[in-house]
């Protein structure tokens, strides 16, 4: 197979090219960011599932704070993990809530075939506009997204901790932050254009259909935890942190955080990889998408297709601000930023990836990934 084609996909109401590529030829390659939208299936919650840095971590809270407690488990899955390893760590009741209506339906049968029916109701919706019949004493959630609030973390844990969770509550995870680091994509891969590989087409196609549309959806590397070497050529700088969400203390979805990157090796700047640093407990080593292999994935924001030429010392300022949609829930990002260089004028850089907007095609990047009839 060429290591980069363009192929089709589906969208609402007609075909769309889509640059296209093979896995095994290239070291870093594109997925959906699928983790804001209801398209989850057996292959995705097998690779959280395998992700044992992540299963480690959060079992290893639960048996801490679930003895003799009331918990609520959002986002609770066909598996129910947490609300049965709550059950089982000794939890005096557990409300499971699942908005995905075939998981939940799984999810009661697993729980019944468990024995633990009599103690894990589950509640089918959103945990927004369900109630229950009295406050938690704890709640544990999978809501992180591949940035750090990008799944609603903040706006459906600041609602749990108004509404349905006692004052002084605890709450798994501890905290979370979004990362950026400097990235030189070409230096990642083979030069070439980035795409997906053909068997990403059904949830590329599965995000445009829960939308309506398509649009310019959030994308991420795949290739960049898992291969250090990679990482070694790719990464431009150290990472700052931005988007902080403190799930135990006073929480806020919304805001401008400002960071400033300093290039400690020289290459061409061509965006910003995007994680997430998460402390499931206050007292655990945070678990790190950049760096570290897991089902989180670092986002590609793209600010120069062609890459601008940086070297030790320079430096890229930028703001990071976070807005709810109009869904109240999912966050839309945006960056503005300048790139500071010796000797050269300053150069305006900025992205903006919205969960449900209705741009499509409206970079270089995505006229690139989305090609028309033309070409890119």
């Amino acid at each position: 197979m060429r290591y980069s084609f363009i192929a089709e996909l589906a969208a609402p109401g007609r075909k769309v090219p889509v640059r296209a590529c093979d896995p095994e030829s290239n070291p870093v390659w594109l997925f959906a960011s699928i983790g804001e939208y209801p398209v989850y299936d057996d292959i995705a919650y097998e690779v959280m599932i395998k992700d044992e840095r992540r299963m480690n971590r959060y079992a290893e809270a639960v048996r801490r704070y679930a003895p003799g407690r009331t918990v609520l488990d959002i986002g609770t899955g066909q598996d129910a993990v947490w609300a049965l390893a709550a059950a089982r760590a000794g939890a005096r009741h557990v409300w499971a809530v699942e908005v995905i209506p075939q998981s939940a339906r799984t999810a009661r049968k697993t729980i019944e075939e468990a024995g633990f029916a009599d103690r894990i109701t589950v509640i089918e919706g959103l945990s927004t506009e369900i109630e229950l019949p009295e406050p938690v004493d704890m709640c544990v959630s999978e809501i992180i997204g591949t940035l750090g609030g990008s799944e609603g973390a903040g706006s459906v844990l600041r609602d749990a901790r108004e509404r349905l969770v006692k004052p002084g509550g605890v709450f798994i995870p501890h905290r979370s932050a979004t990362t950026a680091v400097a990235l030189d994509l070409g230096s990642a891969g083979r030069g070439e254009p980035p795409g997906f590989p053909p068997f990403v087409f059904r949830y590329v196609e599965e995000v445009f259909a829960s939308v309506g549309r398509p649009f310019d959806l959030r994308v991420v590397l795949e290739g960049l935890q898992d291969n250090p070497k990679v990482r070694e050529r790719s990464y431009l700088s150290g990472a700052v942190e931005v988007e902080p969400l403190e799930f135990n203390g006073d929480l806020d979805p919304e805001g401008i955080d400002g960071a400033e990157l300093t290039f400690t090796r020289a290459g061409n700047f061509s965006g910003l990889a995007l994680g997430m640093r998460l402390w499931v407990a206050e007292e655990d080593e945070p678990i790190d998408s950049l760096v570290q292999s897991s089902s989180w994935t670092p986002v590609y924001a793209p600010l120069s297709v062609e890459g601008l030429p940086v070297r030790p010392g320079d430096r890229f300022e930028f703001d990071f601000t976070t807005t709810l949609s109009d869904d109240g829930v999912h966050p839309d990002y945006a960056l503005t930023g300048e790139l500071h260089r010796a000797g050269a004028p300053a150069v305006h850089l900025s992205w903006s990836s919205t969960h449900h907007a209705d741009g499509f095609r409206v970079t270089p990047f995505y006229r690139s990934l989305f090609p028309g009839p033309g070409g890119p």
